[in-house]
């Protein structure tokens, strides 16, 4: 924990809120912002950890959850560097790799909405995302089964972080089974099965470390089949 650096001030400048704020603002509120490091698994934050904060994600990715008994969990999302989050929520954060972020009193952050006018533009977009975010996940919930969910995930990674090669689209599978099945709101053993059905439809192959579309057409048209 410490205060925020002059290289942590420039991963600020690289987040969705702060982008369009020029060096020289930020600056003048540097010393108000706290920086802080976690390891891989740590818990980044939890009910009443930031209640009065604002949390930008500088470094890493991590998974925004809801916490039950008896250990059952559901993503909410994943966040990742350039992110903002509210420390104010009943929700958890877990690193899923090294994670740096910055954390400024809800107060200040209030103060600069004032002074810096260009900043509630950036916060405007901030809130429309994570509005599209939240109805995404609900609408999923709500309309969708345990395996269309799991194909719109998929659809989604091939999307944005997919490799094409001469066996289909690959993707880097940087979640273990239980985060994976925690995400479409599933156990992991209904995971498994529904890898083992897409599998046996040859759509897709699940490797160690990757995880291969090798018929994306194929995919998008089973998503869309009635349930059985």
């Amino acid at each position: 924990m410490g205060v925020l650096g002059i290289k942590s001030l420039g991963g600020l400048r690289k987040t969705d809120l702060f982008g369009g704020i020029p060096l020289e603002d930020l600056q003048d509120c540097q010393h108000y912002f706290t920086e802080y490091r976690f390891n891989r698994k740590e818990i980044v934050f939890s009910p009443g950890k930031f209640p009065k904060s604002i949390l930008l994600i500088l470094e890493g990715k991590l998974r925004v959850y809801l916490s039950y008994p008896l250990g059952k969990e559901f993503t909410l999302t994943i966040l990742n560097a350039g992110d903002v989050y509210s420390g104010h929520t009943r929700a958890f954060g877990q690193a899923l790799e090294p994670v740096k972020i910055a954390a400024i009193p809800m107060e200040v952050f209030k103060e600069m909405l004032v002074k810096i006018p260009n900043l509630v533009l950036g916060l405007a977009g901030v809130l429309g995302d994570a509005l599209k975010g939240s109805m995404d996940v609900i609408e999923s919930l709500v309309f969708e089964e345990a395996g269309v969910r799991l194909i719109s995930l998929l659809l989604t990674w091939a999307r944005n972080s997919g490799t094409k090669t001469d066996q289909g689209i690959v993707i880097r599978l940087t979640f273990t089974r239980e985060e994976i099945a925690s995400m479409i709101g599933s156990s992991r053993q209904t995971l498994a099965n529904l890898f083992k059905d897409l599998t046996l439809k040859g759509l897709i192959k699940v490797q160690q470390k990757n995880l291969v579309i090798k018929d994306i057409d194929g995919l998008k048209k089973y998503r869309q089949l009635p349930a059985n």
